[in-house]
């Protein structure tokens, strides 16, 4: 179990006094666990479980999922990464429970406004101004030639 712990950590990216303080542990308790020089009592067991949604099963045993794999779980994992509000939460909570074609009635919906928002591209705003540009550049060529027809046909 003292590997499985330190695979935790090392998945989850914290160091030995993150892991250790959110666990209600000191970096020198949680050294010793992870080295085999001390055992792990079931409470800790069970707030590593509860703060990091694992599978007791697999940090006891190693048999399953490291984490618990229920929506709720993975949807409480996410949002603790990302930091999503309670009405974020229950946004994707509810996308989730949607059936499949009416998720992608929301995706297409969703992929229209973008489009609708998304400013033009650069290569959309070169071409712009290079139509603009020949346009004037006609418009002042076009004057140039009646101005031209003007003084030859007065002279």
């Amino acid at each position: 179990m003292n590997e499985r712990i330190k695979e935790l950590r090392n998945q989850l990216g914290l160091t030995l006094e993150e892991f250790g303080s959110r666990i209600g542990m000191s970096k020198s308790g949680l050294s010793k666990i992870e080295r085999n020089v001390s055992g792990i009592s079931d409470q800790t067991i069970r707030s590593i479980c509860r703060e990091f949604e694992v599978n007791e099963e697999w940090l006891r045993t190693g048999d399953g999922d490291m984490f618990d794999q229920s929506n709720g779980s993975i949807l409480s994992r996410v949002s603790s990464e990302y930091g999503l509000t309670a009405r974020e939460q229950a946004v994707i909570a509810a996308f989730l429970e949607l059936d499949t074609a009416d998720r992608a009635v929301i995706m297409r919906y969703v992929d229209k406004l973008v489009e609708k928002l998304t400013p033009p591209s650069a290569a959309d705003a070169v071409a712009s101004s290079v139509a603009a540009t020949r346009d004037y550049l006609d418009m002042v060529a076009e004057e140039k030639s009646t101005e031209e027809s003007s003084s030859t046909s007065a002279g």
